[in-house]
């Protein structure tokens, strides 16, 4: 192969690129103190692995640090802020669930003021109500007076109610103290008495007792015979100028307390079957009820109210004779008028 300037003949041989290997690794030998080949390889390779381990080394000695620091932690300070939190967290619910039973607790004084704030002035509108009708005037008509009788007597005899007691010299106080003194000071007080008295006169008359007291007191006995007392108003019919006529109907319930006190000889022993035919029976009435009219004072002077209690007893006993015999010791006749037993 010929040779020249741009292809050397011994350019590719081992020799020569030794010798260029050679060559070029000197100033690397030079740069680290070497002087021959031979020290220069074993140098070389004892300066690259021991390079390459210490840097496992030293990233290895890291993980383990960063690990044992994760896995033994001295004092963390989150664990402090663990044990705090819940400890915390109780005292926060204790006081709130103190709040609130504080809240309710105040809720439920208040509801118990404004009870009884709304009872007392009940009983004082009640009170008021009652000296209107007493003060009322008297010149109203029968109609209106005999529609308002009904309504106050629809279910019987109402109890008395206690109602506060007012006095002209407690006018100028304060509000303060008249619910103290109203609260302090209790009258009794009837509003079917108090429109008896406002709308009768004095000695009005069923045609059996007289006065308004009589009359309540028929009522009472009324009511105290029979349960579950309802008086219903029908129609009204004008007779005169002077008198009105209204028809009801009444209805009662015969209970062991009504053979007791209306009907006491029907508990012996041959009259029982007539008694139980008449427990817990519901009977309807139908009657009337006259109101007379006194125009010169303009109030009521005669009241006279009749109920057919013959009839529904007839239905419910089936025959005359028992009826005969239900009324003969009865304390009440078969017109429903309450026949007064006189103690000796």
């Amino acid at each position: 192969m010929s040779s020249s300037f741009l292809y050397p003949r011994d350019r590719y041989l081992p020799s020569d690129r030794r010798g260029a290997l050679q060559h070029n690794s000197g100033p690397l030998d030079s740069r680290l103190g070497l002087t021959d080949e031979s020290e220069s390889r074993e140098v070389g390779s004892c300066y690259t692995k021991p390079y390459l381990n210490s840097l496992a080394d030293t990233a290895t000695k890291r993980t383990r640090t960063s690990y044992m620091a994760e896995v033994e932690p001295t004092t963390p300070p989150t664990a402090e802020r663990k044990t705090k939190a819940p400890a915390s967290r109780r005292e926060r619910c204790r006081i709130n669930q103190a709040r609130y039973r504080q809240r309710q607790r105040k809720y439920a004084e208040g509801l118990d003021t404004t009870i009884n704030t709304l009872r007392e002035e009940v009983q004082a509108l009640e009170m008021q109500r009652q000296n209107v009708l007493r003060s009322a005037p008297t010149n109203d008509s029968v109609w209106v007076v005999a529609t308002e009788y009904f309504r106050l007597f629809r279910h019987g005899f109402m109890a008395p109610m206690m109602v506060p007691e007012t006095s002209s010299s407690s006018t100028g106080s304060s509000s303060s103290n008249k619910k103290r003194s109203a609260s302090a000071s209790l009258k009794q007080s009837n509003a079917q008495l108090d429109f008896l008295t406002a709308t009768m006169v004095s000695d009005v008359t069923d045609c059996t007792v007289t006065g308004p007291d009589a009359l309540l007191e028929h009522w009472r006995l009324f009511s105290l015979s029979f349960d579950d007392v309802h008086l219903q108003l029908k129609r009204m019919e004008q007779l005169d100028e002077e008198s009105l006529l209204a028809f009801t109907t009444t209805s009662v319930t015969i209970t062991e307390s009504t053979l007791h006190h209306v009907f006491p000889h029907l508990g012996t022993e041959r009259l029982s079957s007539i008694a139980a035919k008449l427990l817990n029976q519901r009977l309807v009435l139908r009657g009337s009820s006259r109101f007379d009219w006194d125009d010169t004072c303009g109030r009521v002077m005669r009241l006279e109210s009749k109920v057919d209690l013959l009839s529904p007893m007839l239905q419910l006993l089936g025959n005359l004779e028992d009826v005969a015999t239900a009324f003969e010791n009865a304390r009440v006749t078969p017109d429903g008028k309450f026949v007064v037993v006189e103690v000796n």
